[in-house]
């Protein structure tokens, strides 16, 4: 009786060693259509990354293309209200997260603001992800985009939310 165990627990191994082997060559063999992107930012964010960067000097983190799901966290609740919520968030990003350098803890959103933020579906998703961020009590500013930044009211704005 033990040796018909045995011999039944070697075959499932080996079973799945050969479906394991099948699936990792078939992964390690295929050819992904993906490529690498030529820059993180667009010209507009890079430009804007390193005014933010300027003015907050080494005394705090920045990030850029943070994702949403990344910042918050749903509390306990039932799986469909649980998938509900979080598909608001799931494919959703930030442009800019400043962070306290010791904990990395979140302290402030950046949104840059383009033209395309004037479009009615960017409005809508502008207006529902500050009422998250508010909810979350996450700080979220607004910045248009220009080809001048005013530094002095951009510190002034951040150091206020912080």
């Amino acid at each position: 009786m033990m040796n018909l165990i045995l011999i039944y627990i070697f075959a499932v191994l080996v079973i799945l060693l050969i479906i394991f082997s099948v699936v990792f060559y078939k992964i390690k063999t295929s050819k992904w259509p993906y490529l690498k992107k030529e820059f993180l930012l667009t010209k507009a964010e890079k430009d804007f990354y390193f005014v933010v960067s300027e003015i907050i000097g080494s005394n705090y983190l920045l990030f850029s293309k943070v994702r949403m799901a990344d910042l918050l966290y749903l509390p306990s609740m039932s799986n469909s209200r649980f998938y509900h919520y979080q598909n608001k968030i799931q494919s959703k990003h930030v442009d800019f997260l400043i962070c306290d350098k010791e904990n990395i803890k979140p302290l402030l959103v950046i949104e840059l603001d383009d033209s395309s933020h004037r479009k009615l579906d960017r409005v809508l998703r502008d207006t529902l992800v500050d009422k998250i961020f508010e909810n979350a009590k996450l700080p979220i500013l607004h910045v248009k985009f220009s080809f001048n930044y005013d530094k002095e009211k951009i510190s002034s704005q951040i150091k206020a939310l912080i």
